[in-house]
Order: C-alpha cells, then structure tokens, then sequence
C-alpha cells in the first residue's frame, strides 16, 4: 500500500516538473537560418504577405561578439550582445522577422511579440506566427549613417524613432520590442513615426535585486555613449523629427546623457530645422533628478509626454530598494503625479490600461493596444482634447496642476488618429462668438464648433480648421471672442502688424477662463517644416499672452500646418489666405 502510494506521489511530482519544464522552455528569439538577411528568408518561403521585415539600426556600449568567420570589411556579423559594457560606442543594424497584423492579413495583434517557446516549428506557414531576430550586424561610422539615410529616403520619411530599453532587457529583446514599436506606432499610407533606431544599454536581461543594483550601476555609465550616438544621429542624418521613447531604467540613461547633449547643443549644433518629440514611460528616475535636468533639455525646445501608472509595482519596488523613497516620475501617486506647467510638456496617467507583466505592470507602453494609439497621437501632435483623455487636476484640487488620464472605455478607432473624448462630447449646438478682425468689418457672430483641431492629415484630405469649443466645466455662460489674422510669413516671427488686434480683443481687467491659439500655413514647403513653423509662431503668441499675466496652463498653442487649408490648392501654392492665425479668447466673467 506505502509503495502504491509512493508511486503516485511520484508521477504526480514528475508531472508538476514537467508541466513547470512545459511552461518555462527557453524563448527562440533567432529564426532558424539567423546570420541571413530577412528579406531573403521571407521571399524564398513567400512570406511576403505574412511577415514583414523590419531592420533596427542600433548604437550600443555593449560589449559585442562578432564573427571571426566574417569577411574583412566594414560590415561583421554579431553573435552576441552581452550584459557588460564594451567601453566604446558600437554601430550596426539587425534584421526582425515580424509578423503582420491581422488587419494587414497577418497572425499578429498590435502590441505583441509571439516567441517560440522550446524549438522553431520546421512548418514555414507556423514560422510566420512567430517573432524572429535573423541578422545582427556590426557597422563603421560611415557605414551606419548612409545605410540609415539610405533607409529613410527610401521611405519616404524625414523622422527616426529612437527608442531606449529598461531594466533586464537582453540585446536581442530590445531589438525585437524596437521593431515591434516602429511597426505598431506607425499606419500604413497613413502615417510613419519614423525608421526605427535603439540604443542599447549592457542590461542583464536578469531579475534580481543584485541584476536590478548592477543594472543600475550600468545605465548610469552608458550616459555618454548615448551623448555620442546623439550627436552622431544629429551629424549625419538629414532628418527634421528624432521622436524618443525611454522606458523604465533607459530613462536614467536619457536623462544624464540628453542633460549633457543639451546643455552646449546650441553651440555645437543649433539646428532649427530639427525637432525633439520625447516620451519618457514608466521612468524609474527620481523626480528631483528629472526636475533639475529639465531646464536644460529646454534648450532642445523639445516637447515631452511623461506616461505614468499607479500599477507599476516595478516603481513601488525601485523606490523601495534604493532607500531613499524619492518618487519615481512614472509613478501616478494616486493623484499627484509628477507635472512641469510648461506648454511643450504633458504629463498622462495609463493606470487605466496598464496590463501584467510578470505581475507587475511595467511594460504597459508597448504591449497595450490603447496606449500605443496614444503615443503615435503623441507623435503626431494630435492635440489632448482629440484623443481618448481626461483631464484632471493634481491631487483633485481645483486649482491643482492639470494632467490627463488615459480613459480605458475608448477604443482606438482602426482608421484615423482622432480619438473621441467624452470630456468634450459632439454634438454640442454651436455657441455664438464676437469675431474681432483687424480689417476693420462689422463684429458679426459666428458659428465655433465643439470638435477640436485634429492633427493634419494628406493634403488631399486637409479639412478648414475649426476651434474647438471652450470646455464647458470651466466657460459655459460667457461669449467668447474670436481673433483671426493673416500672416505675411512665418519663417520670421514678428508680431508687431497684429499687435493692435491683440491688445482690442484682451482685457487684463477681466478673467480669462481660456485661450485657444491654432496656425495654419499654405502648402510651400514640406508638411513636418509648415507643422514646425505654425507651431513656433503659436508658441510666440501664447508668450505675448503669458508676457500679460495669463496662465500658461490656461492657454492652448497648436501648429497645424497644412491640416488647416482654407483654401484647398496643389502642393506648393502661395495662397496668402491659408497662412492665418486663429485665437479664441474666453474670459470666466
């Protein structure tokens, strides 16, 4: 009877092992031919119209491991990208087999990496499922930046999408979760945040609290190697937009090396024509850290979008393990998160729609269909009264600081970056406004719309611009006043012509509720460039407003660039009519 029962126990206990074996196989990152370019692999299987492959150009401090084998040149094959610094700033790009989406016929939802667990299935169909790395390469300078210029060109694109991994992430994940982020940020004909680039910091790729401190230790090291990869990317890339994504510990990274970038890039760069737009996701940096960093990455007149959570049980843990109990800027803090009251920043709580990650919630920004629509609006400029947000304020107070929370009862709408927001409902019946004009005509009331701005889509398809309505909870009673003006040009900002215009329709005796500033350009020139320009000019505007004691976090400044045609005309037209400002001015009584 004892032996019948030791039996049992036994094949029960070997059972659990070899479930738990089951359930734990290694990961198959590397496609089964790796060392190959995808693009042969896929057009040999005829995969084309199941994967797509996508080539991640990289700068790391890692310590890589090539092939002896490789021929001598300037190309080597890697072999292994390790969890210790190589004390130098290494270049190259990497092949991803991708599945498509399955709105684009493929296997795969937005936001996932489907791995092999165990061994590679020996179907081609079944491979296409799965996510594959299938060449890593290491590159010279030169190399590196005209394959990378060849690849933006050869897009159509003008941007790249520089992202920068967290905590026990291993090269060959990071460069997946690079593909993966370019891929599902961008939409086809529609939209492209740009050729994707990571810069890989030497991670462990472990979990532990020694692989977390010496993680820790390793990200701080690898600041000026970013710095470098920098200036190379502003160097030698003709590009107008580098967008940022730091997750996690990448953000320890980004803030010391974009603090050192910054502080001397208007002397050793100064380029005008090139943008920063930088999200920083479930940052585990201290807040005081950032805080006293920030001022100078205004030199890059970069615009910032800080995602944070109340879930992310990886921030509680950080705060708790370096002792100091500094606030994480990714953390909500229930409802006092961290806010700069700066224009070109945002501050947006996910805690609505952060998913599990091992139990702790931390790798939200790219595996969350929501709010990677979110951040590709945050790329885009689509303004916050667009998408699926709320607006709060810092610890519910009424006069607290204002953030916007992710509403998780909106779906993304498959098509258009637009999202609708039920803080400001459609539908709303138009109010009357008195229109202020510098022409001299007759004040005639005119119908404002309740939709905002939305970001600018093709030329083909650029609707008038119509100010959105001032939000009810703040101005329902008073009329607001409508300014419109043409501008010569905006290649210089002078506002001297309007001026007069501007001091009839303010009023410092009185309240303002709100200011809504828009600027549309005609079609002369690139659609990033005319963003650019309307862009500065609103943000000049918002100054002579703020320069007379108005709250900045009461007004709202937006370039539309070309999404504002008055006049529908060809690609580079000189239609005076189209360069206009827009303002709506409404005062609390």
């Amino acid at each position: 009877m004892v032996k019948w029962i030791l039996g049992i126990l036994i094949v029960a206990v070997a059972g659990a092992v070899a479930a738990w074996w089951w359930l734990n196989r290694p990961l198959v990152i590397r496609h089964p031919a790796f060392g190959t370019d995808c693009s042969n692999l896929v057009s040999e299987a005829n995969l084309n119209n199941k994967v797509d492959c996508v080539r991640v150009w990289y700068g790391t401090n890692r310590l890589l491991l090539t092939d002896d084998a490789s021929p001598a040149g300037d190309i080597v094959d890697v072999v292994e990208g390790l969890g210790e610094s190589g004390d130098q700033l290494s270049m190259g790009r990497a092949d991803v087999w991708l599945p498509r989406l399955i709105e684009q016929g493929g296997s795969r939802t937005r936001g996932e990496t489907p791995h092999v667990q165990g061994s590679a299935p020996n179907d081609i169909d079944k491979l296409a499922e799965f996510v594959f790395l299938t060449r890593i390469t290491s590159n010279g300078r030169e190399s590196f930046s005209t394959t990378l210029q060849n690849a933006i060109n050869g897009e159509g694109s003008d941007s790249v999408l520089l992202f920068i991994h967290g905590f026990n992430v291993q090269f060959d994940e990071a460069l997946v979760r690079a593909a993966q982020l370019s891929n599902d940020l961008s939409r086809e004909n529609r939209f492209n945040v740009g050729v994707p680039v990571l810069y890989s910091w030497p991670s462990a790729g472990a979990l532990s609290l020694e692989d977390y401190q010496g993680d820790r230790s390793r990200s701080l090291g690898a600041a000026p190697y970013l710095e470098e990869f920098l200036d190379i990317l502003t160097e030698d890339l003709s590009v107008s937009r580098i967008n940022i994504i730091a997750h996690s510990m990448g953000n320890r990274v980004l803030t010391q090396a974009l603090e050192d970038y910054a502080r001397d890039y208007l002397d050793r760069h100064n380029r005008d024509d090139l943008e920063f737009r930088i999200m920083l996701v479930a940052a585990d940096v201290e807040r005081d850290i950032f805080d006293a960093a920030n001022g100078v990455f205004d030199n890059l007149d970069a615009n910032v979008t800080i995602y944070t959570s109340d879930t992310d049980r990886a921030l509680h843990i950080s705060s708790i393990v370096n002792t100091n109990q500094e606030k994480r800027l990714g953390d909500t803090d229930t409802n006092r998160p961290y806010i700069r009251p700066s224009l070109n920043y945002q501050t947006i709580d996910a805690t609505a729609v952060t998913t599990e990650l091992f139990g702790i919630g931390h790798n939200y920004y790219s595996d969350n269909p929501t709010i990677l629509w979110d951040m590709m609006c945050t790329i885009r400029e689509t303004p916050p009264q667009n998408r699926a947000l709320e607006m709060a304020r810092f610890g519910d107070l009424p006069n607290g600081d204002p953030y916007f929370r992710i509403n998780s009862t909106i779906n993304p709408n498959a098509n258009e970056c637009t999202l609708h927001r039920t803080a400001f409902p459609a539908g709303s019946a138009p109010i009357p406004a008195r229109v202020e004009r510098n022409d001299g005509a007759s004040e005639e009331p005119i119908d404002i719309m309740p939709e905002a701005v939305p970001a600018p889509p093709p030329r083909s398809m650029s609707p008038p611009v119509e100010i959105a309505e001032p939000d009810p909870v703040i101005a329902s009673e008073p009329s607001p006043i409508a300014i419109e003006f043409l501008v010569e040009s905006y290649d210089e900002i002078d506002l001297a012509p309007n001026n007069n215009t501007l001091e009839n329709a303010f009023d410092a005796n009185r309240e303002i509720a709100s200011i809504q500033i828009r600027a549309a350009s005609d079609t002369v020139g690139s659609e990033q460039a005319n963003l650019a320009r309307t862009q500065r000019y609103t943000d000049a505007v918002a100054d002579w407003f703020i320069a007379r004691g108005v709250d900045s976090d009461l007004i709202s400044a937006q370039g539309v660039g070309e999404g504002g045609l008055a006049i529908e005309t060809e690609d580079e037209i000189d239609e005076p009519r189209n360069r206009r400002v827009m303002i709506l001015i409404t005062y609390a009584n």
